[in-house]
C-alpha cells in the first residue's frame, strides 16, 4: 500500500468514529469513565502512587463544534521553565477564587488562548489524573462554539492545534511504549498530528476519553505497542 493510500485509509478509519451525536456520546463517556477507572486503573508512567501533598489543577478538553469537530490543544511556550514546547490542554492550578475545577479550567483557557466562557458548554469531567510532578488534574470535557475566537497569549502558549475528534477517538491513532520503574511496568501513550507529537499526560487523558466513548458505543478499543 502506498503512503498516500495508507493516509487515505487512516483518515477513513478516523472518520468512521465520529457521528452527529458526539455531544451526547462524550457526555455519556464522562459518566462511563468513572466506572472504568474504578474497575481497572490505567498503569501510566505519568501517574504517581503517592497522593500526599498534591496540588489541584484542571484542564479543558474543549471540542470545537462544526462539521468536523476538533479538540483544542496548545503548544507550551519555549520560554517556560517546565515542559516547554510540549503539547497540552489549556489549564492550570485551581485557585481559591475558583468555584470548581470547571471554573478553573475555563478561567485558564481564557487566560491562555482568550476562549470566552460564554462559548463553552461543560459536558462533564474525567477521573482525576495524578502526575509524578505532584499535580492532581481534573480534565473538564466541554463543547466549544464553532465561532469561538482563540488566540495564544504568547506567554504560556505559542501555538494552537486543533486535533480532529475523529482521530482523537480512534484506537488506531495511538501507540504506547512500556517502561519499568521501581520494578513496576507502565505505559506511555502517544499520537502524532501534523508534525506534533502528543504524549504523556495529555495523550493519556485523550486515551481515557476515547476508551470511554468506545464503551458507550459498544465497540472494541485496543492500542498497539510502538515498535519504532
Amino acid at each position: 500500500m502506498s503512503v498516500d493510500s495508507q493516509q487515505t485509509h487512516k483518515a477513513s478509519i478516523f472518520q468512521t468514529v465520529v457521528v452527529n451525536d458526539w455531544v451526547e456520546r462524550l457526555t455519556a463517556a464522562c459518566r462511563a469513565a468513572v466506572t472504568m477507572t474504578m474497575a481497572r486503573p490505567e498503569a501510566d508512567a505519568r501517574r504517581g502512587a503517592n497522593s500526599a501533598g498534591l496540588k489541584a489543577a484542571a484542564v479543558l478538553i474543549g471540542v470545537r463544534d462544526g462539521r468536523a469537530p476538533s479538540v483544542i490543544l496548545t503548544r507550551r511556550s519555549a520560554a517556560l521553565r517546565h515542559h516547554a514546547g510540549q503539547i497540552s490542554f489549556p489549564g492550570g492550578g485551581i485557585e481559591p477564587r475558583d468555584a470548581s475545577p470547571a471554573h478553573a479550567a475555563c478561567r485558564e483557557a481564557f487566560e491562555e488562548i482568550g476562549l470566552d466562557r460564554g462559548a463553552i458548554r461543560v459536558l462533564g469531567e474525567l477521573p482525576r489524573y495524578v502526575t509524578v510532578t505532584g499535580f492532581s488534574i481534573t480534565p473538564i470535557v466541554a463543547r466549544v462554539a464553532a465561532s469561538a475566537v482563540i488566540v495564544p497569549d504568547g506567554v504560556e502558549a505559542d501555538t494552537i492545534i486543533e486535533l480532529p475528534l475523529a482521530q482523537a477517538l480512534t484506537d488506531a491513532a495511538y501507540r504506547f511504549r512500556r517502561v519499568t520503574h521501581d520494578a513496576r511496568e507502565y505505559r506511555i501513550y502517544s499520537l502524532d498530528y501534523e508534525g506534533h507529537h502528543i504524549w504523556g499526560a495529555t495523550a493519556s487523558m485523550l486515551v481515557t476519553l476515547a476508551r470511554a466513548v468506545a464503551r458507550v458505543d459498544d465497540r472494541p478499543f485496543s492500542i498497539n505497542t510502538d515498535r519504532s
